[in-house]
């Protein structure tokens, strides 16, 4: 059911303890994120986007499978550590997660590989790159499955060179699958593999993630692919970004993001896209980058080693802000003088590291292997390190997270409903609400018999759209939101709209209520 033939509700109530009576109208389906923690982005772009997943019709998301633990054959229905990764096809983990699965996405597969994270080569990862951007063209999102050892390298790569700004979203699991001859045979008691593909498919579904580049998603947690790392050698909650927390969270029916990348501010332009674009280049293209790693009484031989081998760049780790010993640092000066480009990382995990000079890169706080993978496409498309210093800069290290601009409302597609009723009169909050508070507003949507309510819930300060909010099944037709800060004081007036996905969401009384608003 289109938006123009879609019956609307209305229905109008006072709030106890405020003197608040709003108007409420009847949204689509897509997944809900919690308004009291969820970032607010300010691009018409990404805020059509996650509309689209709201309207009536099953996103289609592609699931890329490149094997490890979540693919993985144990000996046993109790054994976690003792498997062979890359074992079952990803046809076969999906059929496990249907019917179910369905009502999120049209999903299907490609089975890139099947194997360990570790066993793939940087020719093979610009060939999931062009795998990712051939499963954009028709699909919303793309999920992309391998091991946790070297998952943050995947998830970074992917990040750096996939041009669609559509969700990539990569996971795996930290205890195989199962036991059995097939998938479907003796589960492995505890595995995270099934919730964490779920959630994976549901967060590409969802368009949350539109423009964040990619994220990775493991444990119910959402981390931005620069920042997150493995921390864990066995436990499920492994990943983590050390500097500022994970993006958010999958709470059973709600997506909670509490911030977003930088590059999502350049979501409505072309400069969103990095200039590593892997379709222009070929494997001979790519350059060989190493990283040597510091520590007391270090030898300049591991870096005379890697030059000897053909290493056009290199990476120190270095011991507190990138402090290399003696014979290392001057080995380190010998291979600038033969054409090898450096950057200074810390291998402490965490912190800054300036100052770059003759043929040395600052690394910033970006982590030494990330730092080898931007370094090496800056080589390969490249030969001005005064440019590759500029994308450390701008790409390596942008400001920490995204910070929204006045917010951007997209065009809508078809004109807001006419309110029509005996309650058609718009009504006011009663008292001021101060510069800089919040209007929290709880809303119900009342479903007809045995249907619980799906649709998109859009809200107006003013006779001005402020948000748009999607109801998921999994609510049971009660949503929660937070409205933007008012930047003036006095009355305002509140209205909901609510669409319903289909014209059966709706009870025979059009129950739409607000349960509870409260200003903070």
């Amino acid at each position: 059911m289109t938006k123009k033939n879609s019956k609307r509700a209305l229905s109008a109530v006072a709030i106890a303890g405020l003197g608040l009576s709003v108007l409420a109208i009847g949204a689509s389906t897509g997944a809900t994120a919690s308004p009291e923690t969820q970032v607010v982005i300010s691009s018409a772009t990404y805020q059509q986007a996650v509309a689209a997943a709201a309207a009536p019709g099953s996103p289609k998301v592609t699931v890329v499978a490149t094997g490890g633990t979540l693919a993985g054959k144990a000996t046993g229905r109790d054994t976690f550590g003792s498997y062979r990764a890359g074992t079952y096809l990803m046809t076969d983990l999906l059929d496990q997660l249907r019917p179910e699965l369905d009502g999120v996405a049209a999903v299907d597969s490609v089975q890139f590989g099947n194997g360990g994270s570790s066993s793939y080569t940087i020719e093979k990862y610009r060939e999931l790159t062009l795998a990712v951007e051939e499963a954009l063209k028709t699909s919303d999102g793309v999920v992309v499955t391998t091991g946790t050892d070297t998952m943050e390298e995947f998830a970074y790569w992917l990040d750096l060179t996939v041009q669609s700004k559509k969700p990539v979203v990569i996971t795996g699991a930290m205890r195989p699958w199962a036991a059995g001859a097939t998938a479907s045979e003796q589960p492995v008691i505890g595995t995270d593999g099934p919730a964490n593909l779920y959630n994976a498919v549901k967060l590409a579904a969802g368009q949350q993630t539109y423009c964040f580049g990619t994220v990775l998603m493991l444990n119910d947690e959402i981390h931005a692919a620069r920042e997150v790392r493995k921390t864990n050698t066995t436990r499920m909650d492994t990943f983590g970004s050390p500097s500022n927390g994970p993006l958010g969270y999958i709470d059973e029916g709600a997506t909670v993001l509490n911030h977003a990348p930088a590059r999502v501010a350049k979501c409505d332009g072309d400069a969103w896209a990095t200039p590593f674009d892997v379709s222009t280049i070929t494997p001979a293209d790519l350059p060989k980058v190493e990283i040597a790693y510091a520590y007391q009484e270090a030898s300049g031989s591991m870096i005379e080693g890697l030059v000897g081998d053909g290493a056009t760049g290199i990476v120190t780790m270095g011991t507190g802000a990138g402090g290399l010993s003696g014979t290392m640092g001057a080995a380190r000066t010998a291979a600038v003088g033969n054409g090898v480009w450096f950057v200074s990382t810390t291998r402490t995990g965490t912190g800054n590291v300036t100052g770059s000079g003759n043929g040395i890169i600052a690394g910033g706080d970006l982590q030494g292997t990330k730092a080898r993978l931007l370094l090496l496409l800056s080589r390969a498309f490249t030969d001005d390190i005064a440019q590759a210093k500029t994308w450390f800069t701008t790409i390596g290290n942008p400001p920490a997270t995204y910070v929204p601009g006045e917010v951007v409302e997209p065009e809508p597609e078809t004109p807001e409903p006419t309110v029509t009723g005996t309650s058609a009169t718009k009504l006011k909050v009663a008292k001021p609400v101060k510069v800089g508070r919040k209007i929290t507003a709880t809303v119900t949507v009342t479903g007809a018999e045995k249907v619980v309510p799906t649709g998109k819930v859009t809200f107006r300060i003013n006779g001005s759209t402020v948000k748009t909010v999607s109801l998921w099944s999994a609510k049971k037709g009660v949503l929660r939101v937070t409205l933007p800060k008012q930047k003036k004081p006095g009355k305002i007036g509140v209205e909901a709209y609510f669409t319903p996905a289909a014209t059966s969401t709706l009870a025979p009384s059009n129950g739409i209520t607000w349960v509870n608003v409260k200003r903070r």
